[in-house]
């Protein structure tokens, strides 16, 4: 009775025994001591988190305590400060999450041992400085609780640090706004200005400057506009603004004293086919046979420049040496045939004939990548008195000088502008185009122009640069538009069949200043 008895109290005694509890989850990093804090070079680094939880993991929870990697930031990709591996806030911020390497929902819950690697994604924190480091401590802490309701927490430490004053270009230049920006970074803040120039000028201009905090700074380079011509236009210094094939010198200023400085240079510009008029061949102009007129163009498939030459003026534009040159430029002649004045010509378009009229159609396709600022070419003239009045009689006389003109015009047509010569019209019928006055015509709008009377013979060649004035500080041509004229007349008044056929005007060497 007595052993029974004994035996009773002993069985029971064991099954009175409590199970131990398990284990409370535990976090580290594979091969550092996640005590310390860890200096975020830029250099591949390794970065392995491993938990246990013998209950298995019920809630793993991540706090982001950064001046970079705020809620704004982190939520430009779907993040957030504070987020839950078990259960993320929705699809977007799981899927960035498993692409930085963390694991969430069914990965996470319930697991005992649980291992990732985010070494890719701890360095993009420096390189999200923009490659301009500042002191900083970038702290991830991570609470992990298990079923039997233990928690876990560590803070993951990073820093990096301290960087000196620095600026950099963001390679966002505009060159049709004449805009960009900079990024300048003075960690010991003080009265920041910063400030550029055209390499080799004396000047500085200020950029619009704007705090970004946290020690970083933009700023905004655009352009400052002057009174054109006439009210309601503008002009472009070439100094404020940044303008293409340009290198630029940059600097940035604490408290009036220079920190840091960079440079950046902008693409180079748009070209004009043919501008320097090297280029000739012969096409078959109006009553003529076979290859008869010249043209500045190395081809019919690539004209871009026309003239008046038909089989009865074919001296209104030909290509012109001097003596002991290779170089060829192009000489605008007038001429009068049958008592009829036509004025030697270049423009850009096409030229035809209907009847007796003859149409200068003006405008070519071009493609702007960046805004001039002015169009540059050398020119020389002779200039006498009118010899024909033409249409202009009554209005003129032989007295008067026969001017030459050239002009250029920034245009958004839909179609090619015809302007027909006075043969066969009456005066008032005469559809002259002068983008001066001109500021539309039904095919579009003229946005920016340049011109010039030449009103005196010069003495030898003449560079000019012919500053564009802008109606529109804004827009540019659409894609596809007519959007390049470019005209030059060895008589101004040679739609009215009026000017001297003695008068000379040689065009070389067209190009945009930027």
């Amino acid at each position: 009775m007595m052993a029974t008895a004994l035996a009773a109290v002993t069985l029971m005694a064991c099954n009175n025994k409590k199970t131990p509890a398990p284990a409370g989850p535990a976090i580290a990093l594979e091969g550092l001591d996640i005590t310390q804090v860890h200096e975020i070079t830029g250099d591949p680094m390794t970065v392995k988190v491993n938990v246990t939880a013998q209950a298995g993991i019920k809630t793993f929870a991540i706090k982001i305590t950064s001046p970079l990697l705020t809620d704004e930031l982190l939520g430009a990709i779907g993040l957030a400060t504070q987020m839950e591996l078990t259960a993320p806030a929705d699809d977007d911020m799981a899927a960035a999450l498993k692409e930085l390497g963390f694991p969430v929902g069914a990965d996470v819950t319930g697991a005992t041992q649980l291992s990732f690697d985010i070494s890719a994604f701890i360095p993009l924190i420096k390189q999200l400085y923009n490659g301009h480091e500042r002191d900083s401590n970038h702290n991830f802490e991570l609470t992990v609780t298990d079923a039997a309701n233990q928690a876990a927490r560590e803070t993951l430490k990073f820093h990096i640090s301290g960087s000196e004053p620095a600026i950099v270009y963001n390679n966002d230049a505009d060159a049709w706004h004449n805009t960009a920006t900079l990024t300048a970074e003075v960690p010991d803040g003080g009265k920041v200005a910063i400030e550029y120039r055209r390499e080799g000028e004396e000047a500085w201009h200020a950029a619009a400057v704007t705090d970004a905090g946290n020690g970083f700074y933009t700023g905004a380079i655009a352009p400052e506009w002057a009174a054109g011509d006439t009210e309601g236009l503008w002009q472009m210094d070439g100094a404020t603004g940044v303008f293409a094939g340009q290198r630029y010198e940059c600097r940035v200023t604490a408290d009036g004293q220079q920190v840091a400085t960079t440079t950046f240079e902008t693409a180079a510009g748009d070209v004009i086919p043919n501008g320097n008029m090297q280029a000739w061949s012969q096409y078959a102009g109006y009553g003529s046979t076979g290859s008869a007129v010249y043209y500045p163009n190395a081809s019919a498939e690539e004209a871009f420049w026309s003239n008046g030459n038909n089989a009865f003026t074919q001296t209104l534009c030909t290509p012109y040496s001097e003596e002991g040159s290779d170089d060829t430029c192009a000489l605008l002649k007038g001429k009068s045939t049958f008592g009829i004045f036509a004025a030697g010509n270049l423009f850009t378009g096409e030229f035809r004939m209907a009847g007796i009229a003859g149409y200068a159609d003006f405008g070519q396709k071009y493609t702007y990548t960046a805004r001039p600022r002015a169009l540059k070419l050398r020119y020389k003239a002779s200039v006498g008195k009118i010899a024909s009045l033409g249409l202009k009689e009554g209005e003129l006389t032989t007295d008067d000088t026969d001017p030459a003109s050239i002009f250029v015009c920034i245009t958004d047509w839909n179609s090619r502008h015809a302007v027909h010569s006075g043969l066969g019209v009456a005066v008032d019928e005469i559809n002259a185009f002068d983008p001066v006055t001109d500021a539309a015509t039904d095919e579009g709008r003229v946005i920016a122009y340049a011109s010039v009377t030449v009103t005196a013979s010069t003495d030898g060649w003449v560079e000019a640069v012919l500053p564009l004035n802008y109606r529109d500080k804004e827009s540019r041509p659409a894609d596809g538009s007519y959007s390049l004229v470019i005209s030059c007349a060895s008589s101004k008044y040679g739609d009215y069949l009026c000017g001297n056929p003695d008068n000379e005007l040689f065009i070389d060497d067209i190009e945009w200043v930027y």
